[in-house]
Order: structure tokens, then C-alpha cells, then sequence
């Protein structure tokens, strides 16, 4: 090679190197200028300087504040962090110098006190949250913020960012996993390094697959804390996360791939808003959260939460999903209606044993438990009464605020959907950070507009078989093989949500006001809220309505002593001491009128509701559903379907020459299964032999249609 070729070559080498050190320090620049946006974003000028003056004079010259117990190793609630925050709120109020902002000649020096005494000290929490995310997240927010005040010696900045080194981010996952590598985000920002930058970007965006051992699931649901149901609490952590941290990327080498975008839209618009009705969550969604006072109440992920709410940052993200963001966002605020562009939607979610059935006069969403997932949990004094959350549960929405705040006063032995034993006093729960399920027959079949779900309760001496039968107007729902030992008697609680207007019943054939309770053999239907619930086999019933008590301290020792009362509707079956192969039927016809309740009802036949099969007939659809806990042969009126597999079928257009059939493997075990169906129009001698998937599509609903 010649001198002057190889000198060229040289130069074109440092040219390139010097081009890509240039664009790579132009991409640090865009990140933390963005991410300082986000800081500054949602600042109150006026709170801030109300809230900095106070600060201010109560802090010591040394740069403490008395009131704070720094030795706290407090799980939650933990007191040191409050130092942290108000220090972040001092480098806000520096950050902001000049933009409604007032000045103070000591905050400068206030605050590198205040941050060499939060090194000192050191405090450290027992909950590894504090100490490996919530601790140096808000460090890293705060060095941030302080960078172009230039009032941090470099030693003092450099033993500040040596704290952040905290978290394993390698082996975290989900929500935990991203929260970490946001911290390393900061420091990598902070320090140029990118080399931490890559492996930081990476991390975070890790957890937008599929399939994970924890975190999104193949089905789009979220578990978190083994395979927990956590599509709200930690989801809503990941979702936030997620968009927060790819808006900052945007149009930057490390911006999240279009591939990954679609994995996050879909949880959050098939998933995550589809559990909200009007303004409100379902609370089966919000884990140990549920015993938190407001957790329900979505509308921080709207404008009303400010430009970093979830919902701006998603659209900032991906523009294209503006439509539904917009008619979200409308519902959430109470703008519309909590039907307003609600399309009817069937989900059940085989990795997660939950169901969300959307119309658009309501939601019908249940929570149900397998030896594949884990139990409600405890933990961090949170959660101490949810001990049968997960049996089967039910969340039957039309505003959305029936059941807002009233956890406090719930009897947490019959919470709506549940069958278990009435006890005296609330139970709670012995078993920190949840257990595992117990049944094996667990699951439910879906067309994505309608289908069934199943769960064979085997939990605290109690076993039934229950089935919910999903369609337009009304959910039926069935239980049988109910058998106990146990001493106290056994109901299965129909609903529990809060008392509104009046309660009306068709008991002992008089049409009747209820003000207070009522107990009745006889009694056909009961209507309350725009909701009917008919009892077709009639059944031991009992309804309260009435004023209950209690506290928000009761299910969760980190809030409040102060008494919550209200009136409630709490309306369940009675099946006794010790019974044995006992059942109950009822229909929940949501967005009915009095009216309504008053006209013949016959658009669904009940077919069967015994231990070997629970099925109904729609008529009006022409649509039969069928749980087989044990094969066999269901014989109705014009057809007869035989299963050589315990499962669950959906089979619509009966009345027809070309019926479809959705089958599914509530076991996840089964490889395959034989089915024949024979009715008038379908002639079907042989049986069909149907496969099931494998892997993480266990469980997921198949079909074909005969010709």
C-alpha cells in the first residue's frame, strides 16, 4: 500500500470514528434533554414553591429533616425516600430557575448538603424495592436535573452515581426488570458510557416479548410474582415504563423496533383497556393493589394525568393508535358514555385462568385459579383478607364504580362469584406472596366474541364444579358437585357491589321493594342498578341491603383507621351445613329495566348442571355451550354431542347444515380429542378427531366447522 493511500485510509477511519463518537454524543444529548422534559413536564409552579418554602425551613443545617426517621427499614411507607423526594423537588426548583419559579439564595447549598447526608447515613430499607429501584431512580432524577447547574462537586456526583449501582437487571424480570434498567438509562446518560447505554436499552426493552417465565404471557395477559394475575399493578408499571422510556428513543439508533410496538399496542389496547369499564378497573386485575384506596380509578392515564400519562405517551409512541386512545380517553374521563365505541369482545386468557367478556351495556369479567398459576397474595402488610379472591370471582360492571372503594367493607367470604364457607369474622390470608393453585380443570373456550369458562374448586375444604356460559344479553351461571365437611356452612355469593336506587324482587309470586334483607325459598328475580339476575331453579336465597362497616386498615396496615361505611347489595345462595352434590343456577341480565324483569324470559335453556356437564342453550343465538368434566354424550332437544375427553365446547349455528365448533383442553394435558355432533340438519355418524396445541398455546380454543 502506498504512503499516501494508507495515509487516506487513516484519515477516513478517524473521520468515520469521529462522525459516529459525534452522532453518538448528539443521541446522548436528544435522551437526556428528553428525559429532563419528562422531569420537568409536570411541575405546579405554585405547589413547588409551596412545597420547596416548607422544605426549606425544615431542614437543618446539615442537611436533614428531623421529622424523617432515617434508621426506617420499613417495607412500604418507607421514610427515608421522602428525604430523596424533596431533594428531587429542590433540584426541580433549580432546574426551572426562571420559569414561575422562586429563587432562594441557600437551595443551592441546602441541596449538596442534603445529598452528602443521604450518603453518610445510607439508609436501607428490607424491602429490596427501595433499595434497588425506587432509591436510585430518584438519585438518578435528581443528578439529572442538577447537570446544567453545575452546583455538584465531581466528587460528590461521582459517589452519588457509584450509589445507583444497584439491581440485578440481568436476572429481574417484567416490570422490575425495566424499572432497573431506567436507572441505568439515567447513569449511562449521565456519563456518556455506551457500552451502558446498549446493554441498559436492551434490558429494558427485553421484557415486550412473548412467553416469558414472568412478565407477557403468549395469550397477552401479564403474571408477575410467579405465574400471578397482574394485568393492572405490575402490568401497568410495565406499560408506563415501556412508552416512557420509548419516547425518549424515538428517532434515536435505540428506538424500539415496529415489531415490539405492536407487541406493546396490543396488550395495551386488547388487554389492559378492556378490563377498564367507564372510569374503573376490574379489581381482579390490581393484585395486593386492590387493597388500596383509589387503585380502581384510571383517570391519571388520561390528559388529566398530565402530558406523561400513559395515554399521551402511547400516542407520542405510535400515532396511529390516536382512534382508540381517543374514545379511551373520552370513557375514562367521563367525556361519553362507559359504552361509547365498546365492540363486543370474548377473551379467555389460558395462561392467566381469567376471562373478560366486553359488551357494550357492560363487562362480565372472572378470575378463576389452577395448580399453573398462583393465589391472590399478601405481602408488605397488603392484601391480608384476599384469601378467596381467585375462586372464581366476578366483575360485573355497568357504570363501573360498583365496586370503587369498597374493599373496606366487603365480607371477604363472599366476594361476588364465589362459593367458600361463611365465616364469622373475615379470614386472612397465612401465606405470604401467594401459593399455588390446586385444580387441574381450569379454563374456558372462546370464538372472541362468546364462549365458557370452567373451575373445579378444590380449596379450603370446599369442592364444586361452576361454569359461566358468556353471550350478548345475559352470562348464565352454574354450579354443582358443591360438597363440604367443613363446620361452617357454605353459600356461593351471587353479588356484593354497592347499594344503588332500588332493589326490586319477584318472590313467593308478589312483586316486592326490598329496603333491608329478604330470605326466600321461591324467589324468581331480583333487579338493582339496571341489573336482573334470575334464579331458574329457584334455590335457598338470601339478600342484604344494608349498611356495612370498616377500614381500609383492616386488608392493608399501611393505610388508614378511619371507619368506611356504606350500603351494600350482597346477594347470595344459602347451601348449608355439609352439603352434599348441591347446586345453584342463576342469570345476570345486565342493562335490563324494571320493566324488562316484568316480561317473559326464555332466550336461554339450561341443558344440564350436574358433575358430569354443565350446558346451555341460547336459542335466540343458536348457540350451545357445554362443559364435560368427564366424557360423555349431552342429549338436547334435536342433537346430541359426545366427547371422549373431558372439555369444553362452543358450537354455534346448530340449527344448520354447517354448525363451527370451538373446543378446548381446560387440562392443558389432553393432545387430542373425539367429538361428534348429530342433530337434524348435521348427520354425523363418525367422530371428528380434534388436536389440541401444545406448548404455550395449551389451553388456547380451536375449531372447525362441518360441511
Amino acid at each position: 500500500m502506498s504512503c499516501f493511500l494508507h495515509k487516506f485510509c487513516v484519515l477516513l477511519l478517524v473521520l468515520t470514528l469521529g462522525a459516529k463518537f459525534s452522532y453518538s454524543q448528539d443521541e446522548f444529548a436528544l435522551i437526556e434533554s428528553r428525559i429532563n422534559d419528562y422531569l420537568k413536564a409536570e411541575v405546579e409552579p405554585e405547589k413547588l414553591n409551596q412545597d420547596v418554602k416548607k422544605y426549606i425551613s425544615d431542614i437543618t443545617g446539615e442537611g436533614y429533616w428531623p421529622a424523617i426517621n432515617y434508621s426506617s427499614v420499613a417495607e412500604t411507607s418507607w421514610e427515608p425516600l421522602l428525604h430523596l423526594k424533596r431533594v428531587k423537588q429542590f433540584s426541580l426548583t433549580l432546574a426551572l430557575k426562571g420559569q414561575g419559579i422562586e429563587k432562594n439564595s441557600k437551595l443551592e447549598s441546602l441541596t449538596v448538603k442534603a445529598l452528602r447526608y443521604w450518603l453518610a447515613k445510607n439508609p436501607k430499607s428490607n424491602n429490596w424495592f427501595q433499595n434497588d429501584i425506587a432509591s436510585p431512580t430518584t438519585i438518578g432524577e435528581i443528578l439529572l436535573l442538577l447537570k446544567n447547574t453545575r452546583i455538584l462537586p465531581t466528587s460528590l456526583q461521582d459517589s452519588l452515581l457509584k450509589s445507583m449501582e444497584q439491581g440485578n437487571v440481568v436476572k429481574a424480570i417484567g416490570a422490575n426488570k425495566l424499572d432497573i434498567a431506567t436507572h441505568i438509562i439515567y447513569r449511562a446518560s449521565l456519563t456518556k458510557d455506551k457500552a451502558l447505554m446498549d446493554s441498559a436499552v436492551h434490558q429494558a426493552f427485553l421484557p415486550i416479548t412473548l412467553d416469558n417465565r414472568e412478565g407477557l404471557q403468549k395469550d397477552y395477559s401479564y403474571l408477575q410474582h410467579g405465574p400471578q394475575l397482574q394485568i393492572a399493578s405490575y402490568g401497568q408499571v410495565f406499560l408506563n415504563g415501556e412508552y416512557k422510556v420509548a419516547s425518549w428513543l424515538l428517532g434515536t439508533s435505540y428506538a424500539l423496533s415496529s415489531e415490539k410496538v405492536k407487541i406493546l399496542d396490543h396488550y395495551l389496547n386488547e388487554t389492559f383497556l378492556k378490563t377498564i369499564r367507564g372510569r374503573y378497573i376490574d379489581f381482579n386485575t390490581e393484585g395486593r393493589g386492590v387493597s388500596r384506596n383509589d387503585v380502581l380509578d384510571k383517570i391519571d392515564i388520561t390528559a388529566k394525568g398530565g402530558p406523561n400519562a400513559l395515554l399521551a405517551l402511547v400516542e407520542k409512541v405510535n400515532p396511529e393508535n390516536a382512534l382508540a386512545l381517543g374514545a379511551a380517553q373520552k370513557r375514562i374521563m367521563q367525556k361519553e358514555a362507559p359504552s361509547f365505541m365498546i365492540k363486543p369482545a370474548h377473551i379467555h386468557f389460558w395462561k392467566a385462568d381469567y376471562t373478560v367478556h366486553n359488551r357494550s351495556a357492560y363487562s362480565f369479567n372472572l378470575r378463576s385459579v389452577s395448580k399453573r398459576t398462583v393465589r391472590a397474595e399478601a405481602g408488605n402488610k397488603e392484601n391480608l383478607l384476599a384469601k378467596f379472591l381467585p375462586d372464581g370471582s366476578t366483575n360485573i360492571q355497568r357504570s363501573g364504580q360498583e365496586y370503587f372503594n369498597i374493599m373496606p367493607v366487603w365480607e371477604w367470604d363472599k366476594i361476588p362469584g364465589v362459593t367458600g364457607r361463611d365465616y364469622p369474622i373475615d379470614q386472612k390470608l397465612t401465606i405470604e406472596w401467594g401459593e399455588r393453585g390446586v385444580g387441574v380443570f381450569v379454563g374456558g373456550v372462546s370464538d372472541g366474541v362468546y364462549g365458557a369458562s370452567a373451575y373445579q374448586l378444590n380449596y379450603n375444604e370446599v369442592t364444586a364444579k361452576k361454569a359461566w356460559f358468556f353471550f350478548d344479553g345475559e352470562v348464565v351461571c352454574l354450579g354443582a358437585a358443591i360438597n363440604s365437611f367443613a363446620k361452617e356452612a357454605i353459600t356461593t355469593t351471587v353479588n356484593q357491589a354497592w347499594q344503588k336506587g332500588r332493589v326490586k324482587a319477584l318472590a313467593n309470586n308478589k312483586f316486592i321493594s326490598v329496603d333491608n334483607t329478604l330470605s326466600s325459598m321461591d324467589l324468581k328475580w331480583i333487579w338493582h342498578d339496571s341489573v336482573g339476575y334470575y334464579f331458574p331453579k329457584g334455590g335457598k336465597l338470601k339478600l342484604s341491603n344494608q349498611v356495612q362497616k370498616g377500614s381500609w386498615s383492616l386488608i392493608n396496615l399501611n393505610r388508614s383507621k378511619e371507619q368506611v361505611k356504606g350500603k351494600v347489595f350482597k346477594l347470595w345462595f344459602e347451601h348449608g351445613l355439609d352439603p352434599a352434590d348441591d347446586s345453584y343456577a342463576y342469570i345476570v341480565r345486565p342493562g335490563v329495566s324494571e320493566k324488562d324483569m316484568l316480561k317473559p324470559y326464555a332466550d336461554v335453556e339450561i341443558l344440564s348442571n350436574d358433575g358430569a356437564i354443565q350446558a346451555v342453550k341460547n336459542n335466540a343465538l343458536n348457540m350451545l355451550q357445554a362443559v364435560f368434566h368427564e366424557p360423555g354424550i349431552l342429549n338436547g332437544p334435536n342433537f346430541s354431542l359426545k366427547v371422549d375427553r373431558a372439555c369444553i365446547v362452543l358450537i354455534k349455528n346448530t340449527s344448520t347444515t354447517t354448525p363451527t365448533v370451538y373446543v378446548a383442553d381446560p387440562t392443558q394435558t389432553l393432545t387430542q380429542v373425539k367429538l361428534s355432533f348429530n342433530s337434524q340438519w348435521v348427520k354425523e355418524n363418525e367422530e371428528r378427531s380434534i388436536s389440541f396445541p401444545n406448548g404455550s398455546d395449551k389451553g388456547k380454543s380451536v375449531s372447525f366447522q362441518f360441511e
